[in-house]
């Protein structure tokens, strides 16, 4: 399988959310252990990130043109979500039919952990997720700026169970 992976923001002026934790730094964490994962797995894994864009939706642009000039098969894109310091949970958005499947499996793995479900919502508004040609999905794993969150998040438990979810996704 050949995953595409986005490191969600990562790409000055792209910086993310700020919360209890950075955004940049907890998307850096989890997705580069999500890409080594998945590779030990036996998968061939593209990293979508740029390294540097003017704006972003340059940024963004760049993410959609490595996907789909790589012919990656399913794209993931990592975030971490931020609102009032009282919401907490993990949710993922999706786009077609193996990024529904690929997004439950993903988020079942995450609330496995101990964040609470916030569910799998339709992506087709989001731009990553619309403007690639392969199933897309950009999981929000918890909320940077919850406390609740914030002390059960660990990096590697993370990246494995998203890892699990996307290689699952791939042998149903």
């Amino acid at each position: 399988m050949k995953f595409g992976i986005d490191i969600g923001h990562n790409c000055s002026p792209d910086i993310g959310s700020t919360g209890i934790r950075q955004e940049d730094d907890l998307t850096r964490e989890v997705g580069i252990l999500v890409i080594e994962k998945l590779a030990l797995l036996g998968n061939k894994v593209v990293n979508c990130t740029p390294s540097a864009a003017s704006s972003v939706i340059e940024s963004l642009k760049q993410r959609v043109e490595t996907a789909n000039s790589q012919k990656v098969e399913l794209l993931a894109s990592i975030h971490f979500n931020c609102f009032n310091g009282q919401a907490h949970g993990s949710e993922a958005f999706s786009h077609g039919t193996l990024g529904k499947k690929a997004a439950n499996l993903v988020q079942k793995n995450i609330v496995n952990l101990g964040f609470s479900d916030r569910g799998v919502k339709d992506g087709s508004h989001l731009y990553i997720l619309k403007n690639t040609e392969m199933p897309s999905i950009l999981i929000e794993c918890c909320f940077c700026d919850s406390k609740i969150d914030m002390e059960l998040y660990n990096p590697s438990n993370m990246a494995d169970a998203i890892a699990r979810g996307l290689s699952d996704s791939m042998s149903i």
